[in-house]
């Protein structure tokens, strides 16, 4: 069977609103007796078409899905963040290609005064971040989050339900101070890395890895089958939060554990998940290092499967699978 683009449903679920506003008015004098034949036909399929949309399908044709990605950096500055000119990164311009094909809009800056401005407006945040978001430094000049802008950014997550994305070195922003090679109790975990579920503590050089799926019921990721292969600076990580929802896992069996790259010395560990943090919807990926990945499959199917997760399009069960999926996840 066909199917219809995503962008020609919402367009003639745009057109078919009148059809519903004047096949159902008697009481103002319109009948659908009164209607041309093809007129009636054409504006009861339609109908038709619209009612079999989804709800977050049918939510888009009212309002459009907006969201801030955001990525200030006051230590490394990731290639994909850099501005290639009118305020747009390699990241930045794949996010808003995502959008236009899939039907959501996106705001990109790396000023951190956006956060004392309307949150309301959008519906997640995806950060691609390095650093302490508050304080001054990195490559590019940058306004940083204010005590304030950071508070409302909380708050529209937990109270508001807001989304949150996290990509590649969203873990290494506002890490939990402590020893690097030892995981850090709950209680003195960062507000933001309990949040996002991780923090990043050390890298390797570049290989090809296979990540095993876990969880595959969204859409990109349910066609992957058990696993694939893909190349990128993967992150070593610890501090996962207990109730992470695990949707792909990196395995360690056969990466190079040689010299720098033996942080990879041990058990397959989370590398891309998902949770809740109050009413928000919480998503991070791994993936995402090098430019060239934002024009290829791997990178945009994932972001686009999360978005569509943070945002509500997706459901998943967030049923917490960390001890049954990657059960050494905590040795480093």
């Amino acid at each position: 069977m066909n199917r219809r683009p995503h962008s020609q449903l919402v367009n003639a679920a745009k057109n078919s609103k009148s059809t519903f506003r004047s096949s159902t008015n008697k009481e103002k004098g319109v009948s659908v007796k009164k209607m041309k034949r093809r007129q009636f036909l054409k504006q009861s399929g339609l109908a038709a078409l619209t009612m079999s949309l989804p709800m977050s399908q049918l939510f888009a044709v009212d309002k459009a899905v907006k969201i801030l990605y955001f990525e200030r950096s006051s230590d490394f500055v990731h290639a994909p963040t850099i501005d290639l000119g009118k305020g747009e990164s390699v990241a930045g311009r794949a996010l808003r290609r995502m959008g236009r094909e899939n039907g959501f809009e996106v705001d990109c800056t790396k000023e951190g005064t956006i956060f004392d401005g309307d949150l309301d407006q959008y519906a997640a945040f995806v950060f691609y971040t390095c650093g302490e978001l508050e304080q001054p430094g990195g490559r590019f000049p940058s306004s940083v989050m204010s005590k304030e802008g950071i508070r409302r950014f909380y708050h529209a997550i937990r109270e508001k339900g807001k989304g949150f994305l996290g990509i590649h070195s969203a873990v290494d922003t506002w890490k939990t101070p402590g020893d690097r090679l030892q995981n850090q109790p709950i209680e003195e975990r960062t507000e933001y890395i309990k949040m996002i579920g991780g923090q990043f503590y050390q890298h390797g050089h570049q290989q090809e890895v296979t990540l095993s799926v876990i969880d595959p019921t969204l859409p990109w990721i349910s066609k992957q089958g058990k696993s694939f292969r893909f190349l990128d600076e993967w992150y070593s990580m610890k501090n996962f939060a207990p109730d992470l929802h695990v949707i792909l896992a990196q395995e360690t069996d056969g990466m190079d554990k040689e010299g720098v790259n033996s942080c990879y010395d041990r058990p397959r560990f989370p590398s891309t998940w998902a949770r809740k943090e109050g009413k928000g919807r919480i998503g991070y990926t791994a993936v995402g290092h090098n430019n060239e990945s934002w024009d290829a499959e791997v990178v945009p199917g994932l972001v686009t499967d999360l978005i569509g997760f943070v945002t509500g399009r997706y459901d998943l069960d967030l049923t917490p699978n960390l001890t049954e999926s990657c059960p050494g996840a905590a040795i480093l």
